[in-house]
């Protein structure tokens, strides 16, 4: 394909919203690029600061990682000191009333994925999304609407600046389409959800954001975007940048005789970059060159960056107008390039339409006793090691957050759909720029999104509130983050007691649901051992005061947790096993040594007691993520206080050498069935009948 051909293509992709097409067909090999990487010690990380002549310094971009956004907004630096621009660049109520448009549309389209996913009958669809979503999304309409009458209103004023005349009036080029579509998606949805409205509802969601940033006080947020001094019209330039989701293409100048923003919005622009070479020449221009673009086809801890290779780009402060040294043909101004592929959302909408009746089907005769393979059609990247799963079974999905270290570093919580065999991207990947594929050098705090980011691994320190309704995630030092399935996002997050606040936590930090409680078990292998409870109306963890035997330490992944139903208690697995079990009694907060009575040298050779599940009908425990030797999966007999040995058939998920460490399992009550996914975001199911499942003798076992 022509180059310039294939530009133009990618462009008109990128001014829609949607993610940037792959390498087409017998173009060149990309040059690879790495993101540098951040001082996890300074407050502020990606940032830029630039410095005028006359002392006066701008910095801007880049993430606070003690910010509750995120972001360390503008600063500027005047008689030797740096500060804060709050007093001048304040967000003003059009720009909040956009954005919570914004959210509206995000949060109803994450139901229209929900009930699109689980694959119902379209009539039962239907209904849903009329008693759910249809209501609010036409009173977002109208919202939008009317904020589009207020814009045309404030344009029509006579003493009105021409830049800020120039805002409002890209941002109601935005909005007013945007209004029309919500109340268009809205009557469509009467008939049931489809990858049409689903894809709508994100050009929409897209529109809204730019619209918000062109009302707001100051540029978006944004890492490795340079900044530099014009001396001729006396500003400074900034251009581009990574949302860590998204890249960018806009200009801003910033003028420190007003201490204000402008926004410039030429005709076309060069294609959204990072990491770029930004250069004023004196002559009242800046040079743009390099910087990187995302990389959609990654392999295990392969390059999530390429350089861009198309010259050097010059912009024309007077003439408000980008050229090429190369002839490449620029793109729309205030453009996005997202991952694409399996790192966008978009993408898991396609493929067969999700069948909810054809899967039961499957469920209902799968073979008992017999690990199978569901291979859902589309599987989420990059890998996703060290680390489990849990289930919400109030919306009847798995929740899988786990990679960190030499694995998938983003933000998201990938959701797998039981009723229809179907993985779930919430919203676009974001990485960590140059922390990607490290180990505990990952930021705290929350991105420009507020998400927080994975620890160096996930391991089992997060779990499911069935009171709240959210999975709580408590591996980093200080912080309880909260995502809510509802709304398919990360949605606040709360301090943690300081029990359970110490550093590099996310080792040993266990979490278990137990009914309708969530524990944690926390310590430095052995050193401030607690075992805490969350209180979901309180929203705040308690350390349970123990009676009876002492609490072992946890260990990373070498210990587990699960709850007995039949008696009321969690039993943990500390450490290796090494003959001991507890108990504890959740009514008296009792703990007490158990010893099985049988099969103890068995349980012995096995190490690994992350990935447990309850079966209530056969009552007993059963280790999924490792086999005993010879294949066999070990069971805790809950009644008889024993181990008991058992053959199950198919292709285990431990794998060949017995031990996934990158497995998280969940028993589904629903369907009475056990789920354990992988790295690769691989699904077995098993029907389990430990009645008439064959019986290994466990003395028998080297």
């Amino acid at each position: 394909m022509d180059r310039r051909i294939a530009v133009a293509v990618l462009s008109v992709l990128i001014a829609a919203g949607l993610p940037e097409v792959g390498q087409a067909a017998g173009r060149k090999k990309p040059k690879y690029a790495k993101a540098p990487g951040a001082n996890l010690r300074q407050p502020i990380i990606w940032g830029a600061e630039c410095i005028n002549p006359d002392g006066f310094g701008l910095a801007f971009g880049g993430h606070e990682q003690a910010a509750a956004d995120g972001r360390p907004h503008t600063r500027i630096k005047k008689d030797g000191k740096w500060q804060v621009v709050a007093g001048v660049l304040r967000t003003g109520p059009r720009r909040d009333t956009v954005w919570t448009a914004r959210n509206q549309v995000k949060n109803a389209a994450a139901t229209v994925r929900y009930i699109f996913f689980q694959g119902a009958p379209v009539d039962k669809q239907a209904k849903g999304l009329t008693e759910n979503v249809v209501p609010d999304l036409k009173k977002t309409g109208g919202e939008l609407t009317a904020e589009t009458t207020v814009l045309k209103q404030v344009l029509n004023m006579a003493r009105m600046g021409r830049h800020a005349h120039m805002r409002l009036g890209r941002a109601a080029l935005h909005i007013e389409p945007a209004a029309k579509q919500v109340t268009g998606i809205a009557a469509k949805l009467e008939t049931g959800a489809s990858p049409a409205t689903i894809e709508a509802l994100w050009k929409v969601q897209v529109a809204l954001e730019k619209a918000a940033e062109l009302l707001d006080a100051e540029p978006g947020a944004r890492a490795l975007s340079p900044i530099v001094w014009e001396p001729n019209h006396k500003v400074f330039v900034l251009f581009g940048g990574d949302h860590l989701d998204f890249l960018r293409n806009d200009l801003w100048l910033f003028d420190p005789a007003t201490n204000s923003w402008q926004v410039r919005l030429p005709a076309t622009a060069p294609p959204p970059r990072a990491n770029h070479q930004l250069e004023a020449t004196g002559d009242g221009k800046v040079k743009v060159s390099g910087g990187y673009t995302y990389y959609n086809d990654i392999w295990y801890m392969g390059p999530p960056y390429q350089l861009h290779e198309d010259g050097e780009w010059t912009y024309d402060l007077a003439k408000n107008e980008w050229t090429n040294s190369v002839g490449a043909k620029g793109v729309p101004a205030d453009s996005r390039t997202y991952r694409a592929k399996l790192f966008h959302p978009l993408t898991y909408v396609k493929g067969p339409k999700p069948d909810a009746a054809g899967t039961a089907k499957t469920l209902d005769a799968l073979p008992a006793n017999t690990w199978t393979v569901m291979n859902p059609p589309l599987k989420p990247k990059m890998n996703r090691d060290w680390g489990s799963a849990c289930i919400d079974t109030d919306r009847d999905v798995m929740l899988r957050w786990s990679g960190g270290h030499s694995a998938h570093g983003g933000s998201d919580v990938i959701i797998y759909h039981f009723a229809t065999n179907r993985w779930e991207l919430p919203y676009p990947v974001e990485l960590p720029l140059g922390q990607t594929y490290s180990n505990t050098s990952y930021p705290s705090g929350f991105n420009f999104n507020r998400r927080p980011w994975v620890t160096g691994h996930t391991y089992k320190n997060f779990g499911y509130d069935p009171v709240g309704k959210k999975m709580l995630f408590l591996g980093h030092s200080s912080w309880n983050y909260i995502f809510d399935p509802a709304v398919a996002d990360w949605v606040g997050r709360l301090r943690k007691p300081r029990i359970l606040s110490y550093r590099s936590c996310f080792y040993t930090l266990t979490v278990c649901t137990a009914g309708k409680d969530l524990y944690a078990w926390g310590g430095i292998y052995g050193h401030s051992v607690s075992l805490c409870k969350w209180d979901a109306a309180k929203r705040t963890w308690g350390q349970l005061k123990l009676t009876g035997a002492k609490l072992p330490g946890p260990q990373v992944d070498h210990c587990g947790m699960s709850y007995d139903a039949k008696r009321g208690r969690l039993i943990l697995f500390p450490k290796k096993f090494g003959g001991t079990l507890y108990a504890l009694n959740c009514k008296t907060n009792e703990l007490s040594a158990l010893k099985p009575a049988a099969g103890n040298d068995a349980a012995k050779k096995c190490s690994f007691w992350r990935e447990l599940v309850y079966l209530p009908d056969a009552d007993m425990i059963l280790n999924i993520g490792q086999t005993a030797p010879g294949g066999v999966t070990l069971g805790y007999d809950c009644a008889g206080n024993r181990w008991v040995g058992l053959k199950i058939g198919g292709p285990n998920p431990a794998g060949k050498g017995g031990r996934n460490v990158s497995q998280g399992a969940v028993y589904d009550p629903k369907r009475k069935l056990v789920w354990a996914t992988g790295a690769r975001s691989q699904v077995w199911v098993l029907k389990p009948d430990v009645a008439n499942a064959e019986k290994v003798d466990l003395t028998a076992l080297k």
